[in-house]
């Protein structure tokens, strides 16, 4: 606020050429120009220490990002910055890449063991977790690291038990926390900077996907092969949907009619429908279906198979597997960045 008063002060129309130029760094979000933007998809593979880079509209690998040192599973993008983030467990860092020229540029080390790992909808702040599935205190911290000031900001050992995956509502309001030896998922408040709530989902909760909406959340619950629906007005559990076997990565479509989960044991996709709680399809998958996503205004869904080193792209409308794109060793998460800008930016 004090910067905006700073700059009105100095002239009111550079603020509204300011926010307007801001708008237009950002125009990939905007209604008016998100149909024409198309992205590229970046897959941590950490077996291989790389990450892909594929062409989403061709599905094609286009690039491969060398760590030089092993990577762990999760991976957040920062449209803002063109950076892209993983992390290395066994050292305790994060490793940073730059997105548009496919390089790795440095790493810090945070000194803690780092599992999960996403970006806020500002792209400002990295949320990191430590769990495993192990028991001991030191797996149960969360840290918030500003990726403006490049620096660790919080860090605070959680009153539930090892937090691994990480997802944030919509709005930018909550981060959905899960996790895995506690058998909940915690409610962190971005603005108090602190949890509000802890709900019990079952046995190891893997991904979170909130509703599109923002009034339900989806659970993977890897041990009892279910989703788990949670409303979020009244914090309760209200629905246990069986999906395959071993259910770990989940994801909900743009249009916010289906939930599509991976099911790492019995190598299948399980499709369900928001509106009554219905599975839709199951589909094959390649081997040990890791992770969901769909890709940003398309038709597409992109799932990670852990063991068969490949990415199955199944169409939205007909649940038809389209292509299977080889990537690396067991690739794990993907996360986008706009296409144009990096062509821009090259």
């Amino acid at each position: 606020m004090m910067m905006i008063k700073a700059f009105f002060i100095g002239s009111l129309v550079f603020v509204i050429l300011f926010i307007f130029s801001l708008a237009v760094f950002n125009d990939y979000r905007t209604p008016n120009d998100e149909e024409t933007v198309v992205y590229y998809a970046y897959v941590v593979n950490t077996g291989k220490g790389t990450i892909t880079v594929i062409d989403t509209v061709t599905d094609t690998v286009i690039n491969e990002i060398h760590a030089g040192i092993e990577i762990s599973d999760g991976l957040a993008t920062n449209r803002k910055l063109g950076k892209i983030y993983t992390t290395n467990a066994s050292q305790d860092s994060l490793l940073v890449f730059d997105g548009y020229r496919y390089e790795f540029l440095y790493s810090i080390d945070l000194e803690r063991n780092i599992h999960g790992i996403d970006i806020s909808s500002d792209d400002r702040y990295l949320y990191l977790t430590s769990g495993s599935l192990e028991e001991g205190h030191e797996n149960n911290y969360i840290m918030i690291f500003d990726t403006e000031e490049n620096q660790l900001v919080v860090e605070y050992e959680s009153a539930a038990k090892s937090p691994t995956h990480i997802s944030f509502s919509n709005d930018g309001r909550f981060a959905f926390i899960s996790n895995v030896v506690s058998s909940d998922v915690s409610i962190f408040d971005t603005a108090l900077g602190r949890t509000i709530r802890t709900i019990p989902v079952g046995r190891v909760p893997n991904n979170t996907k909130p509703a599109m909406d923002d009034k339900k959340l989806y659970v993977a619950t890897l041990l009892d092969n279910n989703v788990v629906v949670v409303d979020l007005e009244t914090n309760k559990v209200i629905e246990k949907i069986p999906a395959g076997e071993g259910t770990h990565g989940i994801a909900v479509t743009e249009d916010n009619q289906m939930v599509w989960t991976t099911n790492r044991f019995s190598s299948d996709v399980t499709i369900i429908n928001t509106e009554n709680k219905q599975v839709i399809k199951t589909l094959k998958a390649g081997n040990v279906p890791n992770y969901v996503i769909q890709v940003p205004n398309s038709n597409k869904m992109y799932v990670s198979n852990y063991e068969s080193g490949d990415i199955t792209v199944i169409d939205i409308s007909t649940f038809e597997t389209i292509n299977t794109i080889s990537v690396g060793e067991k690739p794990h998460e993907i996360g986008f960045l706009p296409k144009k800008s990096i062509d821009v930016d090259n």
